[in-house]
């Protein structure tokens, strides 16, 4: 979802308005009883769509709030056999602040956008940034097979990895960014083969060029590389990661939900690149 064009609020303004989904919630429920008027609903409508807003203009999508606005619409707005109770507007007004806490919780704030965040969240996500210009012909098929070939990976399901890492590297064309993006498929593919043969050192046979390096996360000099086969898998992964994050949209939640599985990575790395 591109945020590019909508109005970004400050640290404080976004506070405010975090604060007024359940104000304005509630509060339109103790306005409706002073009036007596049980289906005075836009208090919910209200902190429903101002919860929408929220998550919209996250770094990170939570699809659930987002759909927040959906749910008021069609609970109070649309005509139906769903009587406006109090009782209802009630549960409906804590739902959308538990799902609150959650984007704040799990999705972080528009500050982590503006680089209030972890050192290494920070890094993966200039990373992500640096390398989306590289992979903007990725189509969609061969986006969801790359995301795909990490998830399996990821999960310890090889034979799946092997076989939607051949799919996707069927798909890729040659040339340019694209023969980083292949190499990493068959780095990936190889330790697959490998691990489901109980093989458990990393493959050392296949590795990046000095061209193909410019596109991985972490580059280090030989003298700090103690492991270079886990090295290069581990980039080949997080590279199969971002160029997901890049160009997957169907994957988009399930990735963001994984990400701290790459900020792991990143982490064992951290003294060797010298984040602070």
């Amino acid at each position: 979802m591109n945020t590019a064009t909508l109005w970004k609020p400050s640290q404080q303004q976004e506070r405010i308005l975090t604060y007024a989904v359940p104000v304005v919630s509630f509060g339109g429920i103790i306005f409706a009883v002073v009036l007596q008027q049980a289906d005075f609903v836009w208090g919910c409508v209200a902190g429903a769509f101002l919860l929408g807003y929220l998550a919209y203009i996250r770094p990170r999508k939570d699809i659930v709030a987002l759909c927040a606005p959906i749910y008021a619409v069609i609970i109070f707005l649309l005509p139906g056999e769903i009587p406006h109770t109090l009782p209802l507007q009630l549960l409906f007004a804590a739902s959308i602040t538990i799902l609150l806490v959650r984007l704040n919780r799990k999705f972080g704030s528009l500050g982590d956008a503006r680089g209030v965040s972890d050192p290494m969240e920070r890094f993966l996500r200039d990373y992500i940034e640096r390398i989306k210009p590289e992979f903007r012909n990725i189509q969609k098929k061969t986006a969801h097979e790359i995301a795909s070939a990490f998830f399996s990976f990821k999960f310890g399901l090889y034979q799946n990895t092997v076989e939607e890492s051949r799919r996707a590297l069927a798909l890729l064309p040659e040339g340019g960014s694209n023969d980083a993006l292949k190499k990493a498929l068959r780095i990936v593919q190889a330790n697959a083969e490998s691990l489901e043969n109980a093989e458990v050192t990393a493959v050392t046979s296949i590795s990046f060029n000095e061209t193909e390096r410019s596109l991985v996360a972490v580059n280090l000099p030989k003298e700090k590389i103690e492991d270079p086969g886990s090295l290069e898998l581990e980039n080949a992964l997080i590279l199969l990661f971002a160029v997901a994050k890049n160009t997957s949209m169907d994957d988009e939640q399930a990735l963001e939900e994984h990400q701290k599985f790459v900020i792991k990575i990143l982490i064992s790395y951290k003294s060797a690149l010298g984040i602070k």
